[in-house]
């Protein structure tokens, strides 16, 4: 009875400690199972993490990527591959890289490295039009690693392709237009040099072509420099009170010998008024400009000057507003607040310039064509420091001229407080 009793009692510890022992062990494994659950939550935190700040950089890159498929269907694709690629807006549902695209020249070359074996990386400048437009994309398309999924990257290169377009053709005309007068003046220092400079008149007729073309050299220097100067905010605005009756009276004196020759009638309406603007460079516009005009003008023409103060309003009309076959340049805002405007006009009766050159006006050395200017002689840079100095003083002009029918130039500029 006793043994039973003990037995049983045994029986009843060890079955104790083994529910105790399987509660302990229960705890542990769902402690552990725990622990794991919340070290893989924390890795995976720390993945989702580290993903959404790549895709952050890769969403923010002015470089375009699209990653494809064998199929070339599209798995991703950034804001600026889209941007860079095309203008318009690209449906969110457009899941083949083809219809992405629209390119065949970039669709082809996919092809070729998606059917390759060997070549799983090809660099490309490749050209096509968006909206009439010309655009210009590095193309970088390679195999992702052992994957058979593709990266395509494109980059916009069309604004430096333009400048480097620009870089050229200003090489070209810069070497042009240096050629001619440096020719000239060589040719006629050799020949004073082999014995022409013992005839005194001929000696005499010879230098004053070479101090002509080297006033030409000269001239063109000095233009380059201001619209360097002009162009890259060199030139400091400096701003104080301008008579610009006077102003304009002292352009006009520099060209009074051509103004005498040609009988060209200066209308001189500019009213006895003082604006607050940078004095050197409302005079570097009225030159141009009076230059142009009298250079232009016939024999027996007229040019016309006019110089006023308007409003806010008349200045947004003259911004808004310009009549037909008129070229509006440099649309800035109206300068906040301001309520006072200078308008300036200047109207020639000159032989005008047809609707396609009027666009092109502006540029460095563009001249229009010669069968129209004949005998007109200069920089070809005069309205290209115009257009830019009126960026510097905030200003807008409109253009208006018919082939034949004159010129008119007009532009605008805010009143500036003088500084205290």
């Amino acid at each position: 009875m006793n043994y039973s009793l003990s037995f049983i009692f045994y029986i009843s510890i060890l079955s104790l400690f083994i529910f105790f022992l399987y509660i302990f062990l229960s705890r542990k494994i769902n402690e552990n199972i725990l622990i794991k659950t919340l070290f893989n939550k924390n890795k995976l935190r720390e993945h989702e993490k580290e993903i959404n700040r790549y895709l952050e950089v890769l969403n923010n890159l002015n470089d375009g990527i699209a990653v494809i498929d064998r199929d070339k269907n599209v798995i991703f694709v950034n804001p600026a591959f889209n941007k860079n690629i095309r203008s318009a807006a690209i449906p969110a549902n457009v899941k083949r890289f083809d219809f992405l695209i629209r390119s065949f020249e970039l669709n082809s070359l996919v092809d070729s490295i998606i059917a390759s074996n060997d070549i799983h990386f090809i660099e490309k400048k490749i050209k096509y039009f968006d909206r009439a437009e010309e655009k210009i994309v590095n193309c970088t398309i390679f195999k992702i690693g052992t994957s058979d999924e593709y990266a395509v990257i494109v980059k916009d290169a069309t604004y430096l392709q333009k400048i480097e377009n620009a870089r050229t053709t200003f090489i070209q005309n810069i070497s042009h237009e240096i050629k001619t007068p440096i020719t000239a003046i060589m040719g006629f220092a050799e020949t004073l040099k082999n014995g022409a400079i013992e005839n005194r008149e001929t000696s005499i007729k010879f230098i004053n072509i070479i101090e002509h073309h080297t006033k030409k050299l000269n001239y063109l220097v000095d233009d380059l420099i201001t619209l360097t100067n002009t162009e890259t905010g060199k030139s400091p605005v400096k701003y104080e009170k301008i008579n610009i009756k006077s102003s304009v009276e002292n352009s006009l004196i520099l060209f009074e010998k051509e103004i005498k020759e040609k009988l060209i009638d200066i209308n001189n309406n500019i009213l006895d008024i003082s604006f607050t603007s940078d004095s050197s460079k409302f005079n570097q516009i009225v030159t141009n400009l009076i230059q142009n005009a009298v250079k232009y003008t016939e024999k027996g023409g007229i040019v016309k000057l006019e110089g006023y103060i308007i409003d806010a309003k008349t200045a947004h009309s003259f911004i808004s507003e310009p009549e037909d076959a008129s070229i509006l340049w440099n649309n800035l805002p109206l300068k906040e607040g301001c309520e006072k405007f200078l308008f300036f006009s200047v109207e020639d009766t000159g032989i005008g310039v047809n609707y396609t050159n009027l666009l092109r006006l502006g540029e460095r050395f563009f001249r229009v064509d010669s069968s129209h200017t004949a005998g007109h002689k200069g920089t070809g840079l005069g309205l290209a420091i115009v257009k830019h100095t009126l960026i510097l003083l905030k200003g807008s002009a409109v253009v208006k001229s018919n082939l034949g029918n004159g010129f008119i130039f007009s532009f605008i500029l805010p009143e500036i407080e003088e500084p205290s």
